[in-house]
């Protein structure tokens, strides 16, 4: 019977094996940049069977792994709606860091472009960026979400990762969905420092009676 709570640390330890042929993503061209000042952090994490059910990610060695959640990115944002996005050329990730981050971003399109959109606002390199992206993730105790025969919503998804985490606010819990309320990731919000916050505006995504239909592992 699956635990009702895994740490993050034990999650990626318990279900990740890195591939042998792995290889750095490419470079990818850059998009507009926006310079605004960083007010707080978002750690974003996607629901990983449901982002590997996109026609582009299928390929995605860890697809056929059988994860759950893991850290889609660790997000810098500004005031309001605004953020800051790819504030500067991004040295390109070498193998070592790569091996290093796979098992908490099991994509090496995906941890490339986090360093590139992300990461470059607000660190001065991509082994300071994830390094903090780990320690944040470690810090994170995650529900077990897709339980056979538990129905969900967005309210009982915020309940099991505040039950798991009582020093998160329960309105620190961002639950997004897609237009046909699949579970694609939770965010928490945080401060600059990596504390729990409320996100700001009290928007924190599908309101608590929103079914939510999640994919299994």
């Amino acid at each position: 019977m699956l635990d009702l709570v895994l740490t993050f640390a034990a999650a990626v330890s318990a279900a990740c094996a890195v591939p042998a042929d792995l290889t750095p993503a490419p470079a990818q061209p850059q998009e507009e940049s926006r310079i605004v000042p960083v007010t707080k952090l978002v750690l974003a994490y996607y629901w990983w069977p449901q982002e590997c059910r996109r026609g582009d990610a299928s390929g995605t060695p860890g697809c056929a792994s059988g994860f759950g959640f893991r850290v889609h990115g660790l997000w810098p944002d500004g005031a309001g709606k605004t953020y800051p996005q790819f504030c500067r050329a991004p040295t390109p990730l070498d193998l070592v860091e790569v091996k290093r981050n796979y098992c908490m971003t099991p994509s090496t399109t995906l941890l490339q472009h986090e360093w590139a959109k992300h990461g470059t606002c607000n660190w001065a390199t991509s082994a300071a960026y994830f390094a903090q992206a780990r320690a944040l993730a470690a810090s994170i105790t995650l529900p077990v979400i897709d339980a056979p025969g538990k129905d969900q919503t967005a309210g009982s998804i915020r309940d099991a990762f505040v039950a798991a985490n009582p020093a998160l606010p329960r309105e620190g819990v961002f639950v997004a969905t897609d237009r046909n309320q699949w579970l694609t990731e939770v965010r928490i919000c945080l401060t600059t420092a990596g504390r729990p916050e409320r996100c700001e505006g009290g928007d924190n995504g599908a309101p608590d009676s929103v079914p939510v239909r999640v994919w299994p592992r």
